[in-house]
């Protein structure tokens, strides 16, 4: 089916009514020319009819646009939205890397002196801890074995041996005693010496009376460079019979 499309004149008049409507020189001018172009649209085709003023229809169409206009100021800013609704909380990361230790810090000053602590008392001995009371006062001990245990407030708790290890021999393997005996008058007094055997040296002694109530010591010392002991003992009843007193030394092997 075919169908019509709107003439020239047609189109001419409808920019015309439209910038008339907007106002415009180009309105004043053109509406003469849409009169024109609708009467010679009524004409005949053929011939110049449809050509205004030299221009074709198109040619009017496409000059009868004005001149862009300027650009308005913005607009106000609009007011601000609603604040949304709080998100889901997300779920707890992983932990971080131990940090780096630091520095050890200043020493801090000295705390108060601190109450008197409890005494320890030895209570007793047991055979074994089992056989130990069921209760006890702070500070009460029992020995195990050679082993401590003190009560301290809710047990008993072992402190470890009260006896510490076994010390070497002393010096004196291979001593001897040798001793001197002196006799006294009465009334008189005299030194006794005992002499270390050679290779030995006297490292005690003392003297020894044979009736201590008539005999009365003046002294008792070491021999030069430990050779021996000496003592000095005297009678001090004249009209007694005579005795004696013995003087001797504890010699050891020399250094």
């Amino acid at each position: 089916m075919f169908r019509r499309c709107p003439s020239p004149a047609l189109v001419v008049a409808v920019a015309a009514l439209f910038l008339a409507l907007t106002g415009g020189a180009i309105a004043a001018g053109i509406v003469p020319l849409a009169r024109h172009a609708y009467t010679a649209d009524t004409a005949t085709v053929a011939g110049n009819a449809k050509h205004l003023g030299g221009k074709t229809v198109a040619q009017i169409a496409a000059s009868a646009r004005g001149p862009q206009g300027i650009q308005g100021p913005a607009g106000p800013t609009g007011p601000a939205g609603v604040t949304g609704s709080t998100g889901a909380k997300g779920e707890t990361g992983a932990t971080g890397a131990s940090g780096a230790t630091g520095a050890i810090g200043p020493e801090g000053p000295q705390g108060d002196k601190g109450d008197v602590g409890a005494g320890l008392k030895i209570v007793g001995t047991v055979a074994t801890a089992q056989d130990l009371p069921l209760t006890g006062t702070t500070g009460d001990g029992y020995l195990v074995a050679g082993d401590l245990y003190v009560w301290t407030g809710g047990t008993w708790t072992n402190a470890g041996p009260v006896q510490g290890p076994k010390g070497d021999p002393g010096g004196v393997a291979g001593y001897v005693i040798v001793s001197s005996v002196v006799s006294l008058d009465p009334g008189f007094e005299d030194t006794g010496t005992a002499a270390c055997p050679t290779g030995k040296v006297a490292v005690g002694g003392g003297v020894k009376a044979a009736d201590p109530t008539v005999l009365f010591m003046l002294e008792s010392y070491p021999g030069a460079n430990g050779s021996g002991w000496s003592g000095t003992a005297g009678e001090f009843n004249d009209a007694g019979a005579s005795t004696t007193f013995t003087v001797f030394a504890v010699c050891v092997i020399s250094a």
